[in-house]
C-alpha cells in the first residue's frame, strides 16, 4: 500500500471513534455525548490524540525507510496530518454534538 492510502484509512478509523461514540452515547435525555470526552480526556488527558499521532508517526517513517527517503520527512508530514486530522475530528465532533440537539 502506498503512504496516501494508508495515511487516508488511518485518518478514517481514528475519525470514526469518536463520532461513534458520541452518536451512540447521546440520549434524548443526556444530548452532551461522551464523544469529546474520549477525544481529549479518558483515560487521561490528550490520550487518544497522542495514541493517533503516534500511528501517524509510525506510517509514515516506515513508509519514508521502506521508499529510502529521509526519516525527518516521514517525520513532519506525519506531524502535519495529525494537526489536520485533529482539526476536523474537532470540527466534525462539535457539528455532531450540534445536530443531535446539544449546545455550545
Amino acid at each position: 500500500m502506498n503512504r496516501t492510502l494508508q495515511n487516508g484509512i488511518l485518518a478514517i478509523g481514528a475519525l470514526s471513534a469518536p463520532l461513534l461514540v458520541e452518536y451512540l452515547s447521546a440520549t434524548p435525555g443526556h444530548v452532551p455525548g461522551d464523544g469529546l470526552d474520549v477525544l481529549l480526556y479518558k483515560p487521561f488527558d490528550f490520550a487518544y490524540i497522542l495514541l493517533v499521532t503516534g500511528l501517524f508517526l509510525a506510517v509514515n517513517i516506515r513508509c519514508s525507510v521502506v521508499d529510502r527517503g529521509s526519516t525527518g520527512r516521514g517525520f513532519f508530514i506525519a506531524v502535519a496530518l495529525a494537526i489536520v486530522w485533529f482539526i476536523v475530528t474537532f470540527l466534525a465532533l462539535g457539528q455532531l454534538h450540534l445536530s443531535l440537539g446539544g449546545k455550545l
